[in-house]
C-alpha cells in the first residue's frame, strides 16, 4: 500500500499554519514580531516542503 507523501506534509503544514494563526492573532502568550516572522518563514517553508514533495510515496506494506 502506498501513501503519498503530501499527506503527511499537509498534516504538518496544516497544524503549523494554525500555530502562526493563533499567534499572529496574539492569542498565544508570546507578542514578539520576530516570533511572527520566524513561524511565518516556517510556515512558508512547511508548505514548499510539501509542494515540492506532491509526487513521492512511501510504501507501508
Amino acid at each position: 500500500m502506498k501513501l503519498p507523501l503530501l499527506i503527511v506534509y499537509m498534516i504538518i503544514a496544516f497544524n503549523i499554519t494554525a500555530f502562526t494563526l493563533l499567534l499572529q492573532l496574539d492569542w498565544l502568550i508570546y507578542h514578539s514580531i520576530p516570533a511572527k516572522v520566524i513561524a511565518w518563514a516556517l510556515t512558508i517553508g512547511s508548505w514548499a516542503l510539501a509542494y515540492i514533495k506532491r509526487d513521492q510515496f512511501i510504501t507501508l506494506f
